[in-house]
């Protein structure tokens, strides 16, 4: 879940479009990502996996102190398969798949025992079944060889 710095601006308005822009907005997801290999002697597997959790946590989420702005979840998703695969020659092709999960305010109004003061001390709950998903897959391009 991240809570600053994500957004939802810049997209074509059409028909299909049901968001209005956001500059400011939960982020909630579980990241599904799956990639193939353009070769696999002498290669590092565990590496190339810790490789890509990091290039997602990267350009998704920043470092822990400061965040990193994403302008939408799409932005992010695309510079994290790029990233990975500029530090990965190896991968072919990659797609992440991240299901759009919700999460609400608690109300805490009801337990005054707890002393929250809302907003310094929101806390959000994530729902148990997501309301979309957001899926891109990136391959190299290859030179032809005719």
């Amino acid at each position: 879940m991240k809570t600053t710095q994500s957004a939802f601006v810049n997209f074509v308005r059409d028909e299909y479009r049901a968001l209005p822009d956001s500059k400011d907005r939960i982020f909630c997801t579980v990241v599904y990502a799956k990639w193939t290999y353009n070769r696999s002697e002498h290669f590092c597997f565990d590496k190339t996996w810790e490789t890509v959790k990091n290039s997602i946590m990267d350009k998704l989420v920043g470092p822990p102190n400061t965040g990193i702005f994403s302008p939408s979840v799409q932005h992010s998703l695309y510079l994290a398969i790029r990233l990975s695969m500029a530090k990965i020659n190896e991968i072919e092709d990659m797609e992440i798949e991240l299901p759009n999960v919700h999460a609400y305010p608690v109300d805490f109004s009801k337990f005054p025992a707890f002393r929250f003061k809302q907003p310094e001390n929101e806390v959000f709950m994530p729902t148990n079944k997501p309301s979309g998903n957001i899926k891109a897959t990136l391959a190299r391009k290859h030179s032809s060889k005719l």
